[in-house]
């Protein structure tokens, strides 16, 4: 599985918007359960791994102050 996060980029509030994600196995927004497999590439922007098992996985997205984005998540 690959994921890919890309944003417009835009000042607000005297600085730059960011945002980033992380999979996890969690149904809600619990930090703890992260993934255990898988490695992040371009500056935290592109992820990919090779799912061990079948099952439910779950892609967060932060942004802060807010973000327009576009993820995409490939499955081979």
């Amino acid at each position: 599985m690959t994921v890919r996060l890309s944003w417009r980029r835009e000042y607000l509030n005297g600085g730059p918007n960011h945002a980033e994600f992380y999979v996890g196995e969690a149904p809600d927004f619990d930090g703890d359960r992260y993934v255990k497999f898988g490695k992040e590439s371009d500056k935290g922007r592109r992820w990919s791994g090779k799912i061990p098992v079948t099952k439910d996985y779950y892609v967060y997205v932060m942004a802060h102050p807010v973000a327009h984005y576009t993820l995409t998540v490939t499955i081979k």
